[in-house]
């Protein structure tokens, strides 16, 4: 597979810091994210899932991305098929493919590879040889529009459950079962819905009349619930990216559930109850973690990190204990309401760049009908509260489109936010204030389950009015496209009649649909019509006695419970907290093993921060070999490389000065992507005590394979940075187009030239180089060229030397031997 074809070679790599990787397993499970490298390895319950399973010594669990389209167009070409990355075993030869449904619009991804896989799309028509394709996540509460793909699907927490199914699968292997006999001992597992042990049924006005199940004693399936969050066990060694991820940082979920009980959030209802891990576990997480990755950032996940009973006890003792050390300590999920002085005193030591709120709805009448528990006193004092702690930035998330919204309510987000801008005039500063708006989406499980989605007519014409009302109030305004929106809303209340459009639409060449780029509604109208589907009526309002697609999937929430709300949303009415108030009776809790666990007061043993201190600075020079797959790092991921390694390896490297500091290390010239390597140099500025050998040590200790430290040395603090000191480089070139018989006359061919003369276009700009000139030898030894010049890419000389102009760089193999240095 050429990786030198493709934008972003990192994406397929494997290897990195933290993978495992087993040759020999009983079962092979590969954790599929339908979307690209970076957005997947961002998910914590891939992380989760990746060492639970790979925990177990006959379970070798491997990972597996959508390829972008570039790399697809490369599989085509070369007819590869989809396969891990920890082992590159092909999909198909893998026993179990798990995918994680995060998204509605990732859907065709999913489709897309199992096709790249080689593997029947649809499951009736996989044999027994076939992987069991199996299913989770938030998307799979409702997955009857990906039903006919899908073998098995898990409803809720997977920790306890992932391994029951690998334990199931593989029995029904040695037992030599058939497809059907493994389905049916699958479905015994609690959590585990099998689709086609079900069968929808549908009435002449299109609706469905009825879910009929096809299984005796199996006519609806319950989610599984993990009881304790504290004692499940979570990554300390996660797996660390070459490139930069979406959240790139050491991630530690606080706590899963909310009870909070906003309406429109399927997450609020779907993950109850409200289970916390304690602040001891939770800082020994974050320990280890700092430990193993070498990450500078700590971001602690809930669905409401500011309701954590602990939060300001924690950040007080992660700063304490962190903040000499450079590393920062991010909350991505924080209610108004939960935002104390003390709290906002502890997040301001961090890195400042925004501090984001979700009022969610623009008006008071509003934000009753959601239930979200805020006022517009709470929301302008939080904002005062911020700029006065000196953020400068706050951003806004609004939605449109909610039940019984009007245009009055519209106009009241632009209204609110300058009065949140306001603030930071009170307060003598310049404050800025963003405003996203997304389109509110029903979902299932929720008690606006039943209620119509606005159409792209009716968004378009609320983004068009709160874009002209913002701009006057000289605020910046972000917006989700409508039809992005549009599409999202039919799959979330979908049925099984949207698989055939989902094939069309693969087949049309849809991929990536949440990518602004590569989303296409003309080819999404056109899979509709083909289907002879006509996506709005899934938009419509759902009648209150209506059998609904999903009634067969119980999340926990009786129907009962969800109406009631729903009626309360009509009537303005709030329904408290059940954390502090009384049972709400959602019926999720048993009050036995099932019900909200708090971490309540606690009181932190706090550990000795590292204290500062001024020490004597020795500059090392290291030279390093980066070959195998390494050989396709960009120079940034290498340096991303580095800075996670001399943390993992405890070398005391020193920082820059500054808001954001940085290890104090350079690197000599930039390297071509693809272009192996013995002679890598870098500089680093490191405490006084310890060796260059022990330097050496303890950075091969953690570098992944392929990046090796060859030598290292103590060097003048005052001496000139290895880029200066460089004035040529030793390249050994191989090309399988020319022999070895010709290779020594065209060597002579182009040193006969008294110059030449080729041109680079950078950034707009031309330049013009003469390799002859920048040669300062060349010859052959056997069908390699040795080559020493001084400016001048590889690929550039062995075109000149082939006189063919046409080559490209996985069409010759280059190994920089040697620099040479100025005396």
């Amino acid at each position: 597979m050429n990786l030198l074809a493709v934008e972003k070679p990192a994406r397929y790599m494997g290897g990195e810091m933290g993978s495992i990787r087993k040759d020999v397993a009983d079962l092979r499970f590969a954790l599929a994210f339908p979307d690209v490298y970076e957005v997947g390895m961002s998910h914590l319950g891939l992380r989760i899932l990746y060492h639970i399973l790979n925990d177990v010594s006959w379970i070798a669990a491997e990972r597996v991305f959508a390829p972008w389209p570039d790399m697809e167009a490369e599989m085509a070409a070369d007819g590869v098929q989809l396969a891990t990355l920890e082992t590159a075993t092909p999909l198909a030869e893998c026993d179990i493919i798990g995918f994680t449904l995060q998204y509605e619009l990732s859907y065709t991804n999913v489709v897309n590879m199992l096709r790249l896989a080689n593997i029947p799309m649809l499951a009736r028509n996989r044999g027994g040889d076939a992987p069991l394709i199996l299913a989770g996540g938030p998307c799979a509460y409702n997955p009857e529009p990906l039903a006919d793909f899908f073998d098995a699907v898990l409803l809720g927490d997977g920790e306890e459950a992932v391994l029951e199914i690998a334990s199931a699968v593989r029995e029904s292997k040695k037992r030599g079962e058939n497809r059907a006999e493994m389905l049916d001992r699958l479905s015994v597992i609690e959590g585990v819905y099998i689709p086609s042990f079900f069968e929808p049924q549908y009435s002449t006005n299109g609706t469905v009349s009825a879910i009929a199940p096809l299984k005796p004693g199996y006519s609806s399936v319950r989610r599984r619930f993990l009881s304790n969050l504290d004692t499940a066990l979570f990554p300390d060694s996660p797996v660390v990216p070459f490139m930069k991820t979406i959240h790139d940082r050491v991630a530690v979920e606080i706590a899963r559930g909310c009870t909070r009980g906003c309406r429109f959030c399927q997450a609020g209802y779907v993950y109850r109850p409200l289970r916390e891990r304690t602040p001891e576990t939770i800082l020994n997480i974050i320990e280890k973690s700092l430990k193993a990755t070498g990450y500078d950032e700590i971001s602690l996940l809930s669905l409401s990190t500011g309701d954590y009973s602990c939060v300001t006890p924690l950040v007080t003792e992660l700063m304490s204990r962190y903040s000499e050390e450079r590393v920062a300590v991010s909350l991505p999920s924080l209610r108004v309401g939960s935002l104390s002085d003390n709290l906002i005193e502890e997040i301001k030591k961090v890195r400042k760049t925004g501090f984001t709120l979700a009022p969610e709805a623009g008006s008071e009448r509003m934000r009753r009908v959601i239930n979200k528990g805020i006022t517009e006193e709470d929301l302008i004092a939080g904002a005062s509260s911020i700029y006065r702690a000196g953020w400068r930035l706050i951003k806004l998330y609004f939605m449109i489109g909610l039940p019984g919204e009007t245009e009055e309510d519209v106009s009241h987000i632009s209204t609110l936010a300058r009065k949140v801008k306001d603030q930071s005039k009170g307060l003598g500063t310049s404050g800025d204030v963003n405003v996203a708006v997304s389109t509110f989406v029903p979902k299932a499980h929720t008690p606006f389950q039943w209620e119509p989605q606005i159409s792209i007519e009716n968004t378009t014409d609320l983004q068009y009015q709160l874009h002209c009302e913002l701009k006057k109030r000289k605020l910046k305004f972000k917006w989700q496209d409508a039809p992005l929106s549009f599409m999202e809303g039919v799959f979330a209340r979908g049925d099984r009649r949207l698989a055939p459009v989902l094939l069309r639409a693969v087949e049309l060449g849809c991929r990536f649909d949440g990518w602004r780029e590569h989303f296409s509604m003309k080819l999404w109208l056109q899979a509709f019509a083909d289907c002879g589907i006509d996506p709005a009526w899934y938009l419509r309002r759902r009648d209150l006695d209506e059998v609904l697609p999903w009634d067969h999937i119980d999340c926990g929430i009786t129907r009962d419970f969800l109406l009631s709300e729903r009626s309360k949303a009509l009537s303005e009415s709030a329904t408290e907290d059940c954390r502090d108030a009384a049972c709400s009776s959602c019926g999720v809790c048993d009050f036995d093993k099932l019900k909200n666990r708090v971490s309540g007061d606690a009181t932190l043993q706090p550990r000795t921060p590292v204290s500062a201190t001024q020490t004597e600075a020795v500059r090392m020079r290291l030279r390093f070999a980066k070959d195998g797959a390494m050989r396709y790092l960009s120079h940034l991921e290498l340096i991303t490389v580095f800075t996670r390694a001399v943390s993992r390896g405890d070398v005391p490297i020193l920082f820059s000065q500054g808001f954001h500091p940085h290890p104090r290390f350079s690197f000599g010239t930039a390297t071509s992507v693809g272009v192996e390597s013995e002679a890598e140099y870098m500089d680093m500025y490191i405490e006084a005590g310890i060796s260059a050998e022990d330097v050496k040590f303890r950075l091969n200790s953690v570098l992944p394979k392929g990046l090796r430290i060859l030598d290292s040395k103590v060097i003048d603090a005052k001496s000139p940075s290895i880029s200066t000191l460089i004035d040529a480089t030793c390249y050994r070139i191989s090309m399988a187009t020319i022999s070895a018989d010709e290779l020594p006359q065209k060597c002579v061919q182009f040193l006969a030239h008294d110059s030449f003369l080729i041109q680079r276009t950078k950034k707009g700009q031309t330049q013009t180089v003469d390799l002859k000139a920048e040669t300062v030898s060349l010859s052959c030894e056997g069908d390699k060229i040795l080559l020493v010049a001084r400016r001048g890419k590889p690929l550039e000389f062995a075109r000149a030397i082939s006189g063919n102009n046409s080559l490209e760089g996985n069409d010759i193999l280059v190994k920089k031997q040697e620099v040479v240095f100025s005396a």
